[in-house]
């Protein structure tokens, strides 16, 4: 099945495909999930033995974008698929080595763990920020190519807020995108 994606998600997927910290703020019904569901499948089609974290303010949330990537990923021609070594409600491993997995942001939910892409959703609405932060981000700070992607749509003036205020103003090192509704 061909997505007919929109110039704006063509500019997401490049703005986070090119750079090693990305944000983006997002209206509702934006297709955010589509889009991180595409930066994610290409990102473990096309690597090896790497760990990819979704994790979202609710575990089911994060289970959603998983099974994106599962139904994505069954939709692909033969030839782009790679075999299957594990395949649940919160884990992909593939024969590449790559793996997937989703949790809610805990602040024990991935420590310990080398992330290579860590994906954030729902960022505004995730509760003890500072807790969890501090514990999430060191999983891919030492790493040179590790990526992370944050999303969300707006909560008030919250953590969020500051990141994507910080990142508009190029004081965070983030790179940041808006779609407005």
């Amino acid at each position: 099945i061909t997505i007919q994606l929109y110039d704006y998600q063509r500019d997401l997927i490049k703005l986070v495909t090119d750079n090693r910290m990305s944000l983006s703020l997002q209206s509702r019904q934006s297709a955010k999930t589509t889009t991180a569901t595409i930066v994610l499948l290409h990102y473990i089609l096309f690597n090896k033995n790497k760990l990819v974290a979704i994790l979202a303010n609710k575990k089911d949330t994060a289970v959603e974008v998983l099974e994106r990537i599962q139904l994505a990923y069954e939709a692909l021609p033969q030839w782009l698929q790679h075999g299957v070594k594990k395949w649940n409600v919160t884990t992909i491993h593939l024969e590449n080595g790559c793996k997937v997995l989703a949790a809610a942001t805990s602040s024990g939910s991935i420590r310990g763990k080398s992330v290579n892409f860590l994906y954030l959703d729902e960022v505004a609405f995730v509760e003890n920020w500072d807790t969890f932060f501090t514990s999430t981000f060191p999983t891919i700070s030492s790493g040179k190519t590790t990526k992370i992607f944050m999303t969300s749509t707006p909560n008030g003036l919250n953590h969020w807020h500051e990141l994507c205020k910080g990142a508009k103003e190029g004081k965070n090192g983030y790179k940041f995108f808006e779609v407005k509704w």
